[in-house]
Order: C-alpha cells, then sequence, then structure tokens
C-alpha cells in the first residue's frame, strides 16, 4: 500500500495492488477485504485529519460503515493483477465523531466501483469511552450531520443463525474484532441459509448473488474468545434484502443490512 494526499491536502489516497488471496472462488474481491483496504491505515495521522495522540492516548472506533457496490465491482477489470485507489475525504464532524467518505475505484482508468461512509468515534484508549476532539479538528467539517439508519429487527424468530468463536486472527489493534471480520460472518451465514433454504427469494449458491450495498452498525465490542450468534432475517418488503443481528448472548453486537442485485452476477 502506498499512500499520498491530495494536492490541496482535502483527501488522501491509498494505491493497493490486488493479490489473489483477496478474491472468493468465483474470481470476485470479497466485500470484508475490500472494507479492510477502504479503513486506510494511518489516516488519522495525516494532513487530512491528523489526531493528537493517536494511537497513543486515543484511538478510533467504527460506529457505522456503508458501502454501496457498482456494476463494474462485478467484471473481470478487477482481478488480481489490477491496482485500486482508495480516495478518502473528512465529512461532517462532531464533537466526538466524524466520518470519512469516498470512492474505491481503478488507477488506470479511475472507473468508480464503490462508494463508501464511515462514522467514526474518538475514544480514549484507557477508559475505552468517547472523548472531545480538539477544537481545530471539529471546524473541519464538511456537510451536514449524517442520518444513517438500519430497519429494526422483526419481531418474529430468525429465519436461520449460526454461532461463531471469535479467534485470535479476527483481533485488531484496538484489541477488539475487526470490523471487516462481521462482514465475513454475514456473508457466511447467508451462504448456510441460502444452501438451507431458509430464504424464498435465494437458492442454491450465495455467491451468485451480488451484493449491492452493505450497511452496518456498531453497537458494543466483541473480543478474542467470545461466541457469537448471527441471525438473519429476509426482509420481506425488500425480496433481495438480508438483515443480521449479531449478538453475544442478550448483548447486541452488530447490525447489518445486505441488499443484492435484482439480477445474479453473470447477467450484470
Amino acid at each position: 500500500m502506498k499512500t499520498r494526499t491530495s494536492e490541496n491536502a482535502t483527501k488522501l489516497v491509498a494505491t493497493y495492488q490486488l493479490s489473489p488471496f483477496y478474491f472468493d472462488r468465483t474470481g470476485v474481491l470479497t466485500p470484508w477485504t475490500l472494507s479492510r483496504l477502504v479503513n486506510i491505515p494511518g489516516a488519522e495521522q495525516s494532513d487530512v485529519f491528523c489526531i493528537p495522540g493517536y494511537a497513543e492516548t486515543v484511538t478510533s472506533f467504527l460506529r457505522y460503515q456503508e458501502f454501496c457496490f457498482q456494476p463494474g465491482f462485478y467484471t473481470d477489470v478487477v482481478g488480481s493483477n489490477s491496482t485500486l485507489e482508495v480516495v478518502a475525504e473528512i465529512g461532517h464532524v462532531g464533537k466526538t465523531s466524524y466520518v470519512f467518505k469516498g470512492e474505491v475505484r481503478l488507477e488506470t482508468s479511475k472507473e468508480s466501483l464503490c462508494r463508501f461512509d464511515t462514522q467514526l468515534v474518538h475514544v480514549d484508549m484507557h477508559t475505552r469511552q468517547p472523548t472531545a476532539l480538539p477544537q481545530h479538528l471539529q471546524q473541519k467539517t464538511k456537510g451536514p450531520r449524517p442520518t444513517f439508519s438500519l430497519p429494526i429487527l422483526p419481531n418474529t424468530p430468525p429465519m436461520y443463525s449460526c454461532k461463531f468463536t471469535v479467534e485470535e486472527s479476527d483481533i485488531d489493534g484496538n484489541g477488539h474484532t475487526n470490523q471487516s471480520v462481521y462482514i465475513r460472518l454475514c456473508s457466511d451465514t447467508a451462504a448456510f441459509g441460502t444452501k438451507a433454504g431458509r430464504y424464498r427469494s435465494l437458492s442454491g449458491d450465495f455467491l451468485k448473488y451480488p451484493a449491492k450495498k452493505i450497511a452496518m452498525l456498531f453497537q458494543r465490542e466483541a473480543l478474542l474468545g467470545d461466541v457469537l450468534e448471527v441471525q438473519s432475517w429476509e426482509i420481506l418488503s425488500k425480496p433481495v434484502s438480508l438483515l443480521f443481528q449479531v449478538k453475544r448472548e442478550e448483548d447486541d453486537i452488530v447490525r447489518c443490512l445486505l441488499e443484492l442485485y435484482e439480477q445474479e452476477r453473470a447477467k450484470l
């Protein structure tokens, strides 16, 4: 990975050379890998949004993230020899939270493959509680306060559930389960549920259904050794959407919405 700032220092650009290990068995870049690329290491230590004491006394926890995939994401222009650029800039900045937004695009053609929004919370590393951002960073705000929302959970039993244990490889530098892991767990649950015939709109191989949008609300931390249950429902008002709730016993950990394209990948 290489990073640089734009000429006016308002955007951070990270360049990635893709690896064959980033792709699923159908040749598509996995969404959990993409989410890792989007959350650019060192963004809070760059000229775009430099937070004093970052990774020493303070850090950031994700509160919400959203990815919207373009049809071009599923074409052969995105392969193991491709080079992608992640272009991120600051959006709204509040007292304790801030938004990074931008796009993932091909380095050569600049074709946009995915748009994203991530809301992060400025956290004291000792207390693991939100703490105020410096005033000079609050003044960097751009645009209105975001109004992120996810569907309410149905009051019916889950259509399909899976249990997973948080492994050492799932833990990131903040000492909790990395955000990308939840995308993988929800995707695996959807694959098992589809194979078992639990969703009315999906059948057979889940990988033939391309993701159009992934939205995630982070509610609590999950730590090493935690046993997580991923519950899933098909949203009847959206025939090609699945809603997930990740739980640790009675605690809500993450809520996730997965919207799929109406047609299968081969037809995009």
